[in-house]
């Protein structure tokens, strides 16, 4: 029956996308977009092996493999009480003692209180709400998140296809399948539908088309990104006030951008929001560099925890959230709210029973971060590591995983292209195109530097760039003029 409704579903879909290429988008034939989505539909694959045979062992793993059972966890809450499910898809009446009695088994939902919307739990209801007409089959999410952003994909087309020299059957290609942004985007997490969101709400805010066409645009990507990645849609907000008032005020665009970063810190340093600002992001850290370093965390009463490194947990028997020391081992004490000021300690009563307040893997490809610790000088400082990690890394070592070398090959190929578009190859634009450029430039940048502040994983930080590489590939397709492209690279073999 699964198979069945997969492939009613996937020729629904063919159907669909080559219905809207041959109406909407011009340029390019329907025969190609049909090959493009099904190119996706591979990259889909490809994320399933990754994360079901390759990290996996044959089960969906990482935060799909959570999102995707904690679904079917809150799909099954309509069987038990279609009221009570219909509180929590709308967000409605979500009391403690509710989510304690449906949703204890989760993580996502049951994550506590957060500084931004939780967005995990959308993505959740999502989910749960596909499985009504999914029969429980895990391939036809991943093909409706598939071709929800890849029919976005085309409306951001229909914006770029007015500003770029690249002949459109080549432009499309560039835009739908670009690796990264496809592979991530044709999973079942957040990142298809707030790319869905990021691409028709930038076509609505930059495109010439009628007011009708712009509103709806507008609203439903602004939803999109709100609901499933809040950060982006603020830093899109800032980026957009630049866009839409900021960039006006001189000619020279360099001096509108100093200006406007001048502006922000002054405006977030005489509100407050500048050291709010800090902590926030400073705790952010905090919390991904415990999922860095993993290890146990036993409650020593008091509001405080002993952290125990995660190369030392097999001193304790772990069995039902409790940890029994079995030999004696170095330990920390810390606040439960402080995660840097750690006293060490010795466990040496053997045969201590402690509560096991969390338990985490250590992540396979973490790295060394200077640590915000609440200064906003230290961030400042720290911008030239964080573009390293954020635009560098992963850097190809052969003790890991070879997943990073076409992760490490696309940030050089984006480098050297924006630096081809910037220099050589560059052509020459009009003044909307200098502004929505420069736009593009502050939103990638604001993005790397939150991703980069924050995230000790490398494997985290290829996933959380997806926005900004969405600007940067705008930035080249727009900027680089392909004959003067052509030119260079003759130029460049002529001389070797």
């Amino acid at each position: 029956m699964s198979a069945v409704l997969f492939i009613i579903y996937l020729l629904l879909a063919y159907f669909l996308i080559w219905r809207t290429g041959s109406r909407h988008v011009n340029g390019v034939s329907p025969l190609r977009l049909l090959f493009l989505f099904t190119v996706k539909l591979f990259y889909a694959y490809f994320f399933l092996f990754v994360y079901t045979d390759y990290y996996g062992g044959g089960e969906l793993t990482a935060d799909a493999g959570r999102f995707f059972r904690e679904s079917i966890i809150l799909n099954d809450v309509f069987y038990q009480s279609p009221r009570d499910f219909l509180h929590f898809i709308a967000g409605w009446r979500e009391n403690p003692e509710l989510i304690e009695h449906y949703l204890s088994a989760t993580s996502h939902w049951n994550a506590g209180n957060q500084f931004l919307p939780n967005d995990s739990r959308n993505v959740i209801r999502v989910n749960a709400l596909l499985y009504f007409i999914s029969n429980g089959s895990v391939y036809i999410h991943f093909l409706f998140f598939s071709f929800c952003s890849f029919i976005a994909s085309l409306d951001f087309f229909q914006l770029l296809r007015k500003h770029s020299k690249v002949k459109g059957k080549w432009l499309i290609v560039f835009v739908a399948i670009a690796p990264s942004i496809a592979f991530w985007s044709s999973s079942i997490i957040k990142e298809p539908l707030m790319i869905t969101g990021l691409f028709i709400l930038m076509r609505g805010v930059f495109d010439a088309i009628n007011w009708k066409r712009k509103t709806w645009r507008i609203l439903l990507g602004a939803l999109f990104l709100i609901g499933f990645k809040p950060y982006v849609s603020i830093v899109l907000i800032c980026a957009l006030f630049f866009y839409l008032i900021w960039s006006r005020i001189s000619q020279w665009q360099v001096v509108n951008i100093i200006t406007f970063v001048l502006f922000g810190f002054v405006f977030l340093y005489t509100t407050g929001g500048l050291q709010k600002m800090t902590t926030v992001i400073s705790k952010q850290q905090e919390d991904f560099m415990n999922v860095r370093d993993g290890g146990l965390y036993l409650d020593a009463g008091n509001d405080q925890y002993y952290y125990v490194y995660f190369n030392n947990r097999k001193a304790f028997d772990l069995h039902n959230s409790k940890a029994v020391l079995q030999r004696p081992v170095g330990a920390f004490l810390m606040d439960i709210d402080d995660n840097f000021t750690r006293n060490p300690v010795h466990l040496d009563a053997v045969g201590d029973t402690f509560h096991v307040a969390v338990a985490m893997d250590q992540a396979g490809s973490g790295i060394e971060v200077t640590t915000i610790q609440g200064s906003f000088p230290t961030m400042i400082k720290m911008i030239p590591e964080v573009l390293f990690n954020t635009l560098i890394r992963p850097l190809p070592k052969p003790s890991q995983t070879w997943l990073q070398y076409p992760a490490f090959i696309e940030n050089c190929c984006y480098l050297i292209f924006l630096f081809l578009a910037l220099v050589p190859a560059r052509r020459s634009i009009n003044k909307k195109e200098v502004r929505m450029t420069c736009t593009m430039a502050l939103f990638a940048f604001f993005v790397l530097l939150i991703v980069g502040w924050t995230t000790p994983v490398v494997g985290a930080i290829v996933r959380y760039v997806i926005p900004a590489q969405v600007g940067l590939l705008a930035i080249i397709l727009i900027m680089i003029d392909p004959q003067k492209l052509k030119a260079t690279i003759n130029h460049i073999t002529r001389r070797s």
